[in-house]
């Protein structure tokens, strides 16, 4: 197995990452950081490893050349992209191969969320309804069009399969594409455990268009990026002769009910938005919870929180928003504050490849 991990600007974090590839029970063949022209200490920090890994400097050109320049320099069978503030558990390697079968072209594996700091929020990503396996995965994709994934670090990709769509040409979120397109190719197996850590920060809020003044900007260039997505999907998938459902995918995937619900509640204009309309979502959205795998307690958040929006003013709207999508901030002295109170604390990293 190869991990290839892309760097920029992360001297915060990237030992962690590294460390935590490094410190797998089962040794990945080759561990692949392309620094991506980072000006921060993180070449410094790189150079500290050594010959325990493998270091390829370029000019900053994004990290969708990253990607495609970490792919390109492996040589594993499997390849695992760790982004460099994330952290794998000890055992992540091992349980990625134990879970391989030959007909499958990614594993995928449950994440913990962290902060900044590396504080456990209590959340994990997929929020998986067991069980999920290659079967329900095929049966999710052939009915909605899309499954439940994580983001990049939750994935392990055969190199057969990437071979086919590397590199890539999308503009950004590699994982997005290659989570995309996978299931026309193979198998996916699952792994529910929380293989890594994920880590939600300020930097990458702003990527996935959770904090600024303009969140409805944000909200709207992800619904954008998610319909190019959708479009390079049906490509992939008449050049291979297999049938999507008919209409919006994106009314099948909770995340951009919400996104659109909220770029539309906030006066924010994206690709397709002249169809929609506060109630469309809201129906869209009661629909896909009821036939969309998710537990019990989040259909009901997910409920209540479409219906507030959908009826709430533009005012109010913004407002819940942004104690959503901010409350770890909002929350994080009051958490502190109650740690130091009772002499109990969330989990936080100490060096390389804690584990819980």
């Amino acid at each position: 197995m190869s991990i290839v991990i892309t760097c920029f600007n992360y001297e915060r974090y990237i030992a962690l990452s590294v460390g935590s590839a490094l410190a797998q029970s089962i040794a990945p063949t080759e561990i692949i950081v392309v620094n991506d022209g980072s000006t921060d200490g993180s070449a410094g920090v790189l150079a500290s490893f050594g010959a325990q890994i493998t270091v390829i400097d370029q000019a900053n050109a994004g990290q969708i050349a990253a990607t495609n320049r970490g792919y390109a320099a492996s040589s594993g069978d499997i390849v695992m992209f760790l982004d460099a503030d994330d952290i794998l558990e000890t055992g992540a390697v091992q349980a990625v191969i134990e879970a391989w079968t030959p007909d499958c072209v990614k594993v995928q594996f449950e994440l913990e969320v962290i902060n900044g700091a590396g504080e456990l929020l209590g959340r994990r990503f997929c929020n998986y309804v067991e069980p999920y396996g290659p079967e329900q995965v095929r049966s999710e994709f052939k009915r909605f069009g899309t499954y439940v994934w994580p983001v990049m670090t939750g994935n392990a990709f055969a190199r057969r399969f990437l071979q086919g769509v590397m590199p890539l040409t999308v503009k950004m979120a590699p994982d997005g594409i290659l989570n995309t397109v996978a299931p026309l190719y193979g198998s996916i197996q699952v792994v529910p455990q929380a293989l890594a850590r994920y880590r939600l920060h300020q930097a990458n809020q702003n990527y996935h268009g959770t904090t600024s003044n303009a969140i409805g900007v944000r909200f709207a260039k992800q619904v954008n990026l998610r319909v190019s997505e959708v479009n390079v999907l049906r490509q992939h998938a008449a050049a291979l002769g297999v049938q999507l459902p008919e209409g919006n995918l994106l009314d099948h995937d909770m995340t951009f009910i919400n996104y659109r619900l909220m770029a539309l509640k906030l006066g924010e204009p994206y690709e397709e938005s002249a169809g929609d309309s506060p109630g469309r979502l809201w129906r869209a959205g009661i629909v896909a919870l009821r036939k969309r795998p998710l537990p019990s307690h989040l259909k009901l958040f997910h409920m209540l929180w479409l219906t507030a929006l959908r009826w709430s003013p533009r005012s109010a709207a913004r407002a819940l928003i942004q104690l959503r999508f901010q409350r770890a901030e909002l929350l994080q002295p009051w958490r502190r504050r109650w740690a130091t109170l009772t002499g109990l604390g969330r989990a936080a990293e100490t060096g390389p490849g804690r584990n819980s």
